[in-house]
C-alpha cells in the first residue's frame, strides 16, 4: 500500500487517461478491423507502463507520441500489403457488354427493366433519355442491383443468339 501513496493526483489522472485511451483505441480497432488505431493503443500502453514506473507527465506524453509514430513507421507498409484487397468480381460482371431488350420503358431519372440472356434486370440510362419497350440496349455497367444501359445505335453490328 505504501507503493500507491507515492502517486500524486496528476499521476493518477494520467494513468486513468492512458487506460481510457488504450481501451477506446482497442475497441475502435476491433470494430473496424482496418488497422487504424492499433498504433495509438501501443503508444498508450507504453505511456501507461512509464506512468506506473513514475515517469514525469511530460515524458509520458512524449513516449506516447514517439511510440505511436515508431509503430506507424515500422508497420504501415506491412499493413498496407495486408489490407490491400483486390476487387472480387461476381458472376454478374459477365453481363457487361451484352445486348438486351427493354421490357419496361426506361425514362429519365426512373428505373426500367431489360431482359438480358433470359434474365430480367432493373435498368437505368445515364444519358437521361427515354428508351421504349422493344429497343435493343447494351449493358455499360452495374450500379448496385441495376444495369446501366445505353441504346444500341444502327451502326453497331450485333448478333442475337
Amino acid at each position: 500500500m505504501l507503493f500507491l501513496k507515492q502517486f500524486s493526483w496528476v499521476d493518477w489522472t494520467l494513468i486513468a487517461a492512458w487506460v481510457i485511451i488504450f481501451v477506446i483505441t482497442i475497441i475502435v480497432e476491433l470494430e473496424t478491423m482496418n488497422l487504424v488505431s492499433i498504433w495509438f493503443s501501443i503508444g498508450a500502453l507504453a505511456a501507461l507502463i512509464c506512468g506506473i514506473l513514475f515517469a514525469k507527465p511530460y515524458l509520458q506524453i512524449i513516449i506516447f507520441f514517439v511510440t505511436a509514430v515508431i509503430a506507424i513507421v515500422l508497420t504501415r507498409p506491412l499493413t498496407k500489403k495486408i489490407t490491400n484487397r483486390a476487387i472480387i468480381r461476381t458472376n454478374v460482371d459477365r453481363y457487361i457488354g451484352k445486348i438486351g431488350v427493354v421490357t419496361k420503358e426506361i425514362n429519365p431519372f426512373e428505373i426500367g427493366e431489360v431482359k438480358v440472356e433470359n434474365t430480367y434486370w432493373r435498368a437505368i440510362n445515364k444519358d437521361n433519355e427515354s428508351i421504349k419497350v422493344g429497343v435493343f440496349v447494351i449493358v455499360d455497367g452495374i450500379e448496385g442491383i441495376k444495369f446501366i444501359v445505353s441504346k444500341v445505335d444502327n451502326n453497331t453490328e450485333i448478333e442475337i443468339i
